[in-house]
Parts: structure tokens; sequence; C-alpha cells
């Protein structure tokens, strides 16, 4: 199991994740990057089975707001 956590208090709206994962990330309507489907806070939290696209993001991230997880270890 993946977990994917996004700390939007460190987003600078670049819109990266959105670029390379659009099927996980999305603009708010505070204008930061959101998971898509959770509720709206500073860090947020999305279990999945694929972590899809979500890697690239993480990788790509300017400020390294978002982590992915694997079985609670922190992928790199």
């Amino acid at each position: 199991m993946y977990r994917l956590e996004l700390d939007r208090t460190m987003c600078i709206s670049c819109g990266t994740c959105i670029d390379l994962c659009p099927e996980l990330f999305e603009f708010a309507e505070d204008e930061l990057s959101s998971i898509k489907g959770v509720e709206i806070s500073d860090l947020q939290k999305l279990e999945m089975e694929d972590p899809i696209c979500s890697r690239d993001a993480m990788e790509n991230c300017p400020v390294k707001t978002i982590h992915l997880y694997k079985d609670d270890e922190e992928l790199k």
C-alpha cells in the first residue's frame, strides 16, 4: 500500500505536479496544489494501491512538498 502526502504549506503553485500527474493533483480554490478528492488541509494524505504518476510529481517538485511512502517507508 502506498501513501501520498502533500504539505500544502510549502506549495509555491508552480503546477509541476499537475502537469506531470493530472490524475492526482489539481489547483484548489486558494490556488495551491491539492490532491484530488481529498479534503483541503495543510497536510493532505491519500492511501492508494498504485502510485501511478505520483513518484514523478514528487521527484520534480521544486520545493519537495510531495512525499510518497510504501508500507510506511518514505521513497526517495
